[in-house]
């Protein structure tokens, strides 16, 4: 679904730390069973945010500590019965649900905004794994956090500097694309600060340095071509990104 990405961080031992497990009941299950397959051992989720689609339960993550970038706390049972609804309403999942009646929607489960865990004085998790750095920002929603993983130089950024997709705007921002350019600026910062080698994006195909920064510079493109109404984006071509495009516009007009 999405062309989602889930990664996993595994440390020499088989320590894993699981990123954004997805979308639906079949995929969640499948990626529990490959990683059984090698022996790892998964002993926490990170959701790069709150989206629907980020924080989904099923075999092989059911009862992990689940951690994401901090904020005021909300009732759990009404966070994740409204991302429940978000994932039932959605006519994307629904159409493929249809198409293989076989597979179920993953379930949701409360991921409440508390603060990440981290080493006292550092943007570092406090987990046993590999040394892994939480970039947090507010461009695509108010908790996102993407993670640089240092040793390998690889920047898991969840719904941003994607091939696949323009930048998604938190439209309930004070300034969606002030907060965006913001959220890019942060990335970009991390890319020299850990010196980057390569992406992976939540939604597309994994990318080198040299695709990191054509990336960077395609979405500060498409945000000043938001200014003036139009663009040429390729990835316009899809009809949902079309879609999201045109209700972008639409937003920033009123």
């Amino acid at each position: 679904m999405y062309a989602t990405t889930s990664t996993l961080v595994v440390g020499d031992d088989g320590t894993t730390l699981v990123v954004d497990p997805a979308v639906t009941a079949a995929e969640v299950a499948g990626l529990g069973a490959a990683v059984a397959r090698r022996g790892w051992r998964p002993v926490a989720v990170w959701s790069t945010h709150g989206h629907w689609d980020h924080v989904l339960d099923g075999h092989g993550v059911r009862g992990l500590p689940r951690w994401r970038v901090g904020g005021s706390r909300a009732d759990d049972a009404t966070w994740s019965t409204a991302r429940a609804r978000e994932r039932d309403d959605d006519a994307a999942l629904a159409e493929a649900l249809a198409t293989y009646p076989q597979d179920a929607p993953a379930d949701v489960v409360a991921v409440p905004p508390v603060p990440y865990p981290q080493i006292a004085g550092t943007d570092l998790l406090d987990w046993p794994g590999p040394e892994v750095a939480v970039v947090a920002h507010a461009a695509h929603a108010p908790d996102h956090g993407a993670l640089v993983v240092v040793h390998a130089g690889v920047l898991v950024c969840g719904d941003m500097l994607s091939d696949r997709e323009v930048p998604l705007l938190d439209l309930d921002a004070a300034d969606p694309v002030g907060g965006y350019r913001a959220g890019l600026d942060a990335l970009a910062a991390a890319v020299e600060r850990f010196d980057v080698a390569s992406v992976v994006a939540g939604h597309g195909s994994p990318g080198d340095r040299d695709e990191l920064e054509r990336r960077l510079d395609a979405d500060r493109a498409y945000l000043d071509d938001l200014g003036v109404g139009r663009s040429d984006d390729p990835r316009l071509a899809d009809p949902w990104v079309a879609d999201a495009h045109a209700a972008q516009l639409a937003a920033l007009r009123r």
